[in-house]
């Protein structure tokens, strides 16, 4: 092999190797929220986030799409959240093109601690980037006040409890701490497709989602139907996943340029009703509208979700109990 040969192979190969990273190195994905994490609680308000892609200079980049995933925070310690099925859980998949660099939507976190997004970047010619961020939701204030105040109220129930069993009844205290403890107990323990048709009934919007069960995504697909040409016809896509007994929107998308169809794996949190709704602004002027309401499977929490909680208020209301009786027992005759 002569030298000029060799040297195109070593250049060749050095461009195969070091050429991506280097390229990797040039783009820049930037993550912004509003209102700030830092003012978010769980189901208070939806997020919008927003996805922005620059190249080494600064710009954003003129193409591409976004892959985007998320991840429900591990589970806790100690204390589960509202939904314990959906920790540790996969709650979003999606596909989304850049428009001046940008990609946006709103989703409503549904419990505390700290999330994973995954973002790829992919290019034109196929080159792309990764890069993950960590989203941090704090639990509300409220409920721990609450929480404290369940607590503080289930000592003083044990308490009293100790005082007046243990005066009243000496020879069966044990087994009515016993019931007491046991009734305590239970009390904490205890696809369709719509399609609808506007305009000079030329094309249809055809909504299609899986059966929804908390714990696991599920596929929602909109898709153009009608004459043979629709699949080349331009959509703008304003999609939205509302919980119609809290009244809040737990996802959107708005007007996002679609192709043929457009779809993403979404997991509904709670056993609820939602409701999925789409405004497509098809090119030409026609406006199409589908809706669809879902009731979501709900499924009974783990045990490990019970256990340590149930073991939390038993044990405070067997402080109460002890130190109802020794004031009983401590109390001058």
């Amino acid at each position: 092999m002569s030298l000029k040969s060799l040297a195109v192979l070593l250049a060749f190969l050095l461009s195969f190797f070091f050429g991506s990273t280097s390229w990797a190195d040039d783009i820049n994905i930037y993550l912004k929220a509003s209102p700030r994490l830092e003012l978010l609680y769980p189901y208070s308000d939806p997020a919008t986030l927003t996805l922005l892609v620059t190249g080494s200079d600064g710009k954003p980049v003129p193409q591409g799409r976004v892959v985007i995933g998320l991840e429900a925070p591990a589970p806790g310690w100690f204390f589960s959240t509202d939904f314990p099925l959906v920790e540790g859980s996969r709650l979003l998949d999606m596909n989304l093109p850049l428009r001046q660099g940008r990609a946006e939507w709103k989703y409503l976190f549904p419990i505390r601690g700290q999330y994973r997004l995954t973002v790829e970047f992919v290019a034109p010619d196929g080159r792309k980037v990764n890069k993950t961020f960590p989203l941090a939701i704090r639990e509300n204030k409220q409920k721990w006040f609450l929480l404290g105040i369940f607590t503080v109220g289930l000592f003083a129930l044990g308490a009293v409890a100790g005082r007046i069993f243990t005066r009243a009844l000496p020879d069966v205290k044990g087994r009515v701490a016993a019931c007491l403890l046991l009734s305590m107990a239970w009390v904490v323990a205890s696809g369709e497709v719509a399609a609808q048709e506007l305009g000079q009934r030329k094309y249809f919007g055809w909504l299609e989602i899986d059966p929804a069960t908390v714990g696991k995504p599920s596929k929602v697909r909109w898709r153009l139907a009608g004459e043979e040409n629709a699949e080349s016809r331009g959509v703008l896509l304003t999609l939205t996943i509302a919980h119609l007994e809290k009244g809040k929107t737990v996802f959107a998308i708005e007007r996002l340029p679609v192709e043929r169809e457009f779809a993403l794996n979404f997991q509904f949190t709670d056993g609820a009703e939602y409701r999925v709704a789409a405004i497509a602004y098809v090119t030409g002027g026609q406006m199409l509208r589908t809706e669809q309401n879902i009731s979501v499977s709900g499924v009974e929490p783990p045990a490990r979700a019970m256990i340590p909680a149930i073991g939390f208020f038993l044990v405070v209301i067997a402080l109460g109990l002890a130190v109802g009786r020794w004031s009983r027992w401590a109390a001058p005759s």
